[in-house]
């Protein structure tokens, strides 16, 4: 059937609404192995900032160069779980930690967002430090997140440090292990350390990056036809047969 008897037997389609599932593209394999976490810290309610002040007197460069350096040292290393456990001190301490789960988008039961805080503690009046965030499994952590520098008060309740994380990229369905470290911000030692041995909040979370979401969306499918007069004509007896009909329920 060419084109233009195609066109005189086709009545006037005028609009069809489709609703289906539209799944999000993965990205390339080498992409989806990229780990990107997106991260924001919190303290007091309110966004934190990096102190401009060094933690130590003698140190030569400014806080923010300082938390560069760290984060090149330690951001994106791995270690096992016999690694951490090697490292005690018994001036420094991780109270309690707390995960509350922020965004699941396709309802699958895995999460691209949560909130971590914890609440470090020493037996010092104040001491700055910093920590490093691990997401693992299988008893091997990767870092996620190196924190800027932030005091810490004797034993008060008060002064938890929060961060809102974003699993942008690299992590598959499945339950994670969160691991805390805390360092001496004078010295660069590990001081402390919290996980899922020690604390069950970090232990078996149900976690996967964004690029794993299924999405869906509402898509609308116009599909325009033009039956030329025969068109028209169906179209006008149409709507005269659907004036009869309410004029006969009058």
């Amino acid at each position: 059937m060419n084109k233009l008897t195609h066109a005189l037997f086709m009545p006037v389609i005028a609009l069809a609404a489709i609703t289906a599932p539209v799944s999000s593209s993965f990205a390339s394999s080498q992409e989806a192995n990229e780990k990107k976490v997106s991260v924001v810290e919190l303290r007091y309610d309110n966004p934190y900032e990096q102190p401009t002040a060094p933690a130590s007197p003698l140190a030569t460069v400014n806080a923010t160069d300082t938390h560069e350096k760290r984060k090149q040292t330690l951001l994106a290393s791995s270690k096992t779980y016999a690694q951490v456990a090697q490292s005690y001190n018994e001036d420094f301490w991780i109270y309690d930690s707390w995960v509350t789960f922020d965004h699941d988008i396709d309802y699958d039961g895995y999460y691209s967002r949560f909130t971590l805080e914890f609440d470090a503690d020493t037996v010092y009046t104040s001491a700055p430090v910093y920590a490093v965030v691990y997401l693992g499994s299988n008893g091997v952590y990767d870092s996620i997140h190196v924190t800027s520098e932030f005091a810490i008060y004797g034993e008060d309740s008060s002064d938890s440090f929060v961060l809102e994380n974003t699993l942008i990229s690299g992590f598959p369905p499945q339950e994670y292990d969160l691991l805390i470290e805390l360092y001496d911000a004078y010295t660069d030692n590990l001081v402390a350390y919290s996980d899922s041995y020690e604390d069950a909040d970090l232990y078996m979370l149900s976690l996967e990056s964004d690029d794993y979401e299924y999405r869906y969306e509402d898509t609308i499918v116009v599909v325009e036809e033009h039956g030329g007069s025969t068109g028209l004509l169906t179209l006008a007896l149409l709507l005269c047969a659907t004036l009869g009909v309410k004029a006969r329920k009058r």
